[in-house]
């Protein structure tokens, strides 16, 4: 491996391996879910679900997806030279904490934005007032979720404004499901009728306009709710929002996680192992040290409960898990060498070590455990 200083820090040796097939097979199997006409809007905020944005941008070109989806304007300028023709959706409302500059540069580039009230309406009339490109602007309407939509009523009256303004084009409505992804779906149902009521009351589906509301969990389990586009996170990644017994569709994580052994030691039996005390050693054990804590996004949760594997075995984490080192209890390991390969986040769901089993631990969901693994981790693309 060579060695090198590069203007971004990697640890080249944390190796977050991104198996290109796997996720383009997961977006094919989406896809395949929904009618033809349905678009497919890859949703790639949070440095894409912790994979690498620019890595998973990269290999979504070849998936003829219509639109990426980012948290914010800096996600977008950040993937806009990869993108080429597709369009960029950014999900973070319009607001006057941003700078005028902002605004004129999504309209300049074609970003679909979000507005979410009136005084940001306001605000955003008068910063692309001398723009010669129209800014591309979606509704969220608020039909249950309770976070960023917009009350119908208020809606009716942005799509009023909107409409006579010459420098803002309406390119979509949509909504967001909150519970898609428990296993009751009454409160989605009842989200999905308010969203048809506003749609139905203003007559939205007869115009040139983007109408979406399905997530990962909606795209999979409710079909009534794919409308013009689909938005796909998760579940292009390879994951559930929640594990399904039965899915109507198989997908394949994307990311294994691993690191190499760099000490390997014998603690005697009695004797105590990391911080705290928390962990005594039983027997003599031999104990392998890897490079990598929660300052790369392995939980200090995972103290004394995680496992991680060598091969086909699962060894346990053993003591607190440090800033930057883990230790595993190697004891049982045939042939234990220095430089190993150990996984430390498995590309299956049935691992002791998947994302399913680590959000167990750590009473979370599989979203954080992946979102988690620091940028500086070197990824792979293959």
């Amino acid at each position: 491996m060579r060695a090198y200083r590069a203007q971004q820090f990697i640890r080249p040796d944390l190796q977050a391996h991104i198996f290109s097939q796997d996720l383009l097979n997961n977006v094919r199997k989406l896809k395949g879910l929904c009618p033809d006409k349905t678009k497919f809007c890859a949703v790639i905020k949070a440095n894409a679900y912790g994979h690498g944005i620019s890595e998973i941008v990269n290999i979504l070109m070849q998936a003829n997806v219509d639109m990426f989806a980012v948290a914010t304007f800096y996600e977008a300028l950040h993937i806009h030279t990869i993108t080429q023709q597709q369009s960029i959706f950014i999900l973070e409302p319009l607001n006057p904490s941003q700078s005028i500059e902002e605004i004129q540069v999504c309209a300049q580039k074609g970003f679909h934005c979000v507005l979410a009230s009136l005084d940001s309406l306001k605000y955003v009339q008068e910063a692309v007032k001398n723009t010669s490109s129209a800014l591309k602007v979606h509704l969220n309407i608020e039909t249950g979720m309770g976070r960023c939509g917009i009350p119908p009523e208020l809606a009716r009256q942005l799509l009023e404004q909107i409409t006579d303004c010459t420098t803002l084009e309406l390119a979509g409505i949509y909504t967001h499901f909150a519970t898609a992804d428990e296993e009751d779906l009454s409160y989605a149902y009842e989200q999905h009728s308010n969203f048809e009521h506003f749609l139905d009351q203003h007559n939205l589906k007869n115009k040139n306009l983007l109408i979406h509301a399905a997530n990962s969990a909606a795209t999979i389990k409710m079909p009534q709710a794919h409308y013009d586009m689909v938005r796909c996170g998760i579940s292009m990644y390879g994951y559930y929002s929640r594990q399904m017994k039965n899915p109507p569709v198989r997908l394949t994580p994307v990311m294994k996680l691993t690191a190499p052994i760099t000490q390997i030691k014998t603690i005697p039996a009695g004797h105590s192992v990391s911080y705290g005390q928390s962990y005594t050693t039983q027997r003599d054990t031999i104990a392998a040290i890897i490079p990598l804590g929660y300052a790369d996004g392995y939980r200090r949760c995972f103290s004394n409960t995680a496992k991680m594997k060598i091969g086909d075995q699962a060894i346990p984490v053993i003591g607190r898990v440090c800033m930057d080192q883990v230790i595993l209890d190697v004891t049982d390991i045939a042939d234990i060498q220095l430089g190993k390969m150990v996984t430390v986040l498995d590309n299956d769901h049935d691992s002791p070590c998947s994302a399913y089993a680590l959000a167990d631990i750590a009473d979370t969901i599989c979203y954080e455990i992946l979102t988690f693994i620091h940028a500086h981790v070197n990824r792979i693309v293959h």
